[in-house]
């Protein structure tokens, strides 16, 4: 770099400036620092490092004002006069692939991809240039991601830790073919992810699950405990779903982050067939309801966050239930349902699953002399033990 150097002044105001001449260029940078003896003091110990990385010829603009907009200048001067700096920086490159791709996506997923990039990528790697990224960098990063809390407890899975560095891998992927640099993740390997335990109700605890249940909730459980639907496709569901001709409820939409998307995958995309229990549950809900929605509060979908504090985890306190998540509704309904001698074909498509192997994998233990093939039997028991 050429021997330019940068210097600190005192504006009119009583306020500190950084004053750099690079690249033939000047560049001046306000702070909101009055000149005081401890801000000079600091200044010039900014100054100092500044000044150490131009000699050095590693000085970033982005590094020490990274909201200016000069950035661009300095950085595009850089490049012109070192064709190494033609590699883009990582979050910048980050940007753009994101917008390049989010077109793909459901703006659901949109949203976690960009929390991902803003909240833990873009900070650790964002002022680094996308051919210097090493495996190392991404240790360490991984590294620093399963730290544990106070109780010695992991904040972050092994499986969110996966997630997070996905779009990670992708970028660098990408930048690496695009740019002609060597792609320095060959070696890199995902965390071994545990499979979350399952606890699903046994038919028992259902039905005290059930007789705990604020009434007006009850119909909601049911369907889920029923169906095994997913919290989503549930809080999607629409009368124009409930199809009473042909005693179908039709799994077209789901409902995330406040918005109807369509169903995850093709398999998701189902028709469950309404026994008597249910068709006349939907039957009488219809009749006491205005909205497109079937089950709603304050007249708007249902979310996740609203269930789980107010509906399911005070109900399985008083009812004296272990703490679960409200997803095991979907493992228990798997379970009763073999239990009840339910085929496994039958059941995977209830569940919107591709193919049994899932099914048999989680719940191999309750398969056995599995046959029936109208999905009634599950319904029948329930009634059998009173619980419908």
């Amino acid at each position: 770099m050429e021997a330019f150097m940068a210097h600190i002044r005192i504006r009119p105001n009583g306020r500190i400036q950084f004053d750099l001449h690079i690249y033939g260029q000047r560049f001046r940078e306000g702070t909101k620092l009055m000149a005081t003896p401890v801000n000079i003091k600091k200044a010039n110990a900014t100054l100092k490092k500044i000044n150490a990385e131009i000699d050095l010829d590693t000085f970033q603009y982005r590094d020490y004002f990274p909201e200016s907009k000069k950035v661009a200048k300095f950085e595009a001067l850089q490049r012109a006069k070192d064709p190494d700096r033609l590699y883009p920086f990582f979050n910048d490159y980050a940007n753009e692939w994101f917008d390049r791709q989010k077109a793909k996506w459901k703006s659901s997923y949109q949203s976690v991809v960009r929390n991902t990039l803003d909240r833990y990528l873009i900070p650790e790697f964002g002022n680094i240039l996308v051919n210097e990224i090493k495996l190392a960098n991404v240790d360490y990063f991984r590294e620093s991601l399963m730290v544990c809390d106070t109780k010695r407890v992991r904040k972050l899975s092994n499986k969110r830790i996966n997630g997070i560095l996905w779009p990670f891998v992708a970028i660098l992927s990408l930048a690496a073919e695009e740019h002609d640099f060597t792609y320095p993740l060959r070696r890199y390997k995902t965390l071994k992810e545990e499979r979350a335990n399952s606890l699903p109700l046994t038919a028992d605890e259902v039905q005290r699950f059930l007789e705990c249940t604020p009434t007006q909730w009850r119909d909601y459980f049911m369907v889920r405990f029923w169906t095994g639907m997913r919290s989503c496709e549930i809080h999607g569901l629409r009368w124009e779903d409930i199809d009473f001709n042909h005693r179908l409820i039709r799994i077209r939409h789901n409902w995330v982050n406040g918005e109807l998307g369509d169903v995850k995958t093709p398999k998701s995309r189902r028709d469950l067939k309404m026994c008597n229990t249910l068709f006349s549950l939907f039957k009488r809900l219809q009749k006491q309801t205005t909205s497109e929605f079937v089950f709603t509060h304050k007249g708007k979908p249902l979310n996740t966050h609203f269930v789980s504090t107010q509906l399911w985890y005070p109900t399985l306190n008083k009812a004296g239930l272990v703490h679960r998540r409200p997803y095991e509704t979907r493992h228990t309904a798997a379970v009763l349902h073999i239990a009840a001698h339910e085929n496994p074909l039958y059941i995977s498509h209830m569940l919107g699953h591709s193919d049994t192997r899932l099914l048999f994998d989680v719940y191999a233990p309750y398969v056995a002399n599995a046959s029936r093939q109208d999905g009634f039997a599950f319904n029948e028991m329930m009634i059998e033990r009173g619980i419908a």
